[in-house]
């Protein structure tokens, strides 16, 4: 039996969880614990333990008394991914000890020899690359400061650089399980791996990325000027990569490990969380930093935040949200897999852009599960992918990395950047980038049947 009361107390919890994390200036982990806090206790108090396993398959109703409902709140909490976002952070806070990235970032520009469309396309290209192993926000903090300076030296305006990397990151955060927060979650609950990531959207990652490329050359890069010849020889002399690597050992070793890890999640995905969190232990026991004096740099907010998430959505789940969801839907004719799938695309895109990616993430991981309890088609996993990584460019606050950006350009008064260019600029491409993904749904069901 729903109880509509409790139903409607969590749902304006968890719409209140999408507008609060929707705002910079609010702390989105204070209000989420609070939320979740608040719907595990009225749950508990309000919903009858005998009546428990009604809408939750995994708790047998009969072996539960009331002392239970603890274990119960702690199985809602999904423990793989937090493993792995705790994992990969570990790591990629190690490797920028290191400069690893940065490396990577100054070596791109270097080859480019200061040709400012060979810069545009390889510093695009190796963001979006990178964007596919670490969260787009570091992408954004190590590369933006980097092609500011390097565009500051060439004396050209770094603001077509600055779309061209807020704008392909995005796509880049497609091409992995690992690559983000949200990706990590959907992977994990539906199995995926990083063969089935090349598989199924291999092709659309290249054209995407080829043809939005070659549209902001036209339309934002020739707006402005190349730079001078003289200038090229300076930016080659002080945009020295070796510059960057103080202990040459200690920068090959870590290449190699995370090079190795990354290998590990390719062939053994289904262990990826224990492989990115003991890949990560051992990994600081190697380079001789604490574990600890990590943790304190490493962003604990969104481990915190996802915790809460699962504890309000676990109890959506128990008070039947979802069963009554899934008896709403049941009036469409889900049958037409296309028809569903494009539906998936367009909410979570628009989900993603205007509210947030995270949580909606979460939220459409349980709408889908109690739509199809046995597999999910492939085309749905896929517009659900694409929906929740390229919606955020809807809006700028629909990414974090577009804030970030915003937020170094402003700091670096880069002339053309600003918000409302952004949402511009920006928005254009998410509607193209949809488009794109529209035609890539058709073709896929069409050549798949």
């Amino acid at each position: 039996m729903v109880n509509f009361t409790l139903l409607g107390i969590t749902l304006i919890l968890f719409v209140g969880i999408l507008i609060i994390f929707s705002r910079e200036h609010m702390d989105y982990v204070a209000f989420s614990l609070l939320f979740a806090f608040v719907a595990c206790v009225l749950t508990s108090f309000m919903i009858p333990i005998e009546q428990v396993g009604e809408h939750v398959p995994w708790v047998d109703s009969s072996q539960i008394t009331g002392s239970t409902w603890m274990i119960i709140f702690i199985n809602m909490i999904e423990f793989e991914p937090l493993l792995f976002i705790i994992g990969m952070q570990i790591i990629c806070t190690i490797a920028e000890e290191y400069r690893l990235f940065q490396w990577v970032a100054v070596k791109s520009l270097h080859i480019t020899k200061g040709n400012h469309r060979r810069f545009f396309y390889m510093i695009c290209t190796i963001a979006t690359l990178t964007a596919a192993i670490i969260a787009d926000v570091t992408v954004a903090v190590i590369f933006v400061p980097l092609v500011i300076r390097a565009c500051r030296i060439l004396k050209i305006n770094p603001a077509p650089y600055l779309y061209g990397i807020t704008i392909t990151i995005n796509i880049g955060s497609i091409l992995t399980p690992f690559s983000s927060s949200k990706n990590i979650l959907i992977s994990s609950e539906f199995g995926l791996g990083f063969t089935w990531f090349m598989q199924n959207m291999g092709l659309f990652i290249i054209f995407a990325l080829i043809s939005t490329l070659i549209l902001l050359d036209f339309f934002v890069l020739r707006k402005y000027d190349p730079p001078e010849e003289e200038r090229k020889q300076i930016f080659l002399d002080i945009m020295n990569p070796k510059l960057l690597i103080s202990n040459r050992k200690r920068f090959i070793f870590n290449g190699v490990y995370v090079a190795l890890i990354i290998l590990g999640f390719m062939i053994f995905h289904e262990h990826s969380p224990l492989i990115a969190f003991f890949g990560a232990i051992i990994m600081s026991i190697l380079n001789g930093i604490p574990v600890t004096d990590i943790l304190k740099k490493i962003d604990l907010k969104v481990i915190f935040f996802f915790i809460a998430l699962f504890l309000l959505i676990g109890s959506m789940e128990l008070n039947g949200t979802f069963s009554l969801i899934s008896t709403g839907l049941s009036i469409f004719n889900l049958s037409n897999i296309y028809v569903v799938s494009l539906g998936v695309l367009l909410i979570s895109s628009l989900f993603s852009g205007f509210l947030a990616s995270n949580p909606t993430a979460v939220l459409l991981i349980i709408i889908l599960r109690n739509i199809y309890p046995g597999e999910i088609p492939n085309i749905i996993l896929i517009a659900f992918l694409f929906g929740i990584n390229l919606g955020g460019n809807l809006l700028p606050q629909g990414a974090t990395c577009d804030l970030m950006t915003l937020n170094l350009a402003k700091k670096n008064n880069v002339q053309g950047f600003t918000y409302k260019s952004l949402l511009k600029t920006g928005g254009a491409f998410a509607l193209i980038h949809i488009g794109m993904c529209i035609l890539y749904l058709t073709l896929y069901s069409l050549f798949t049947g």
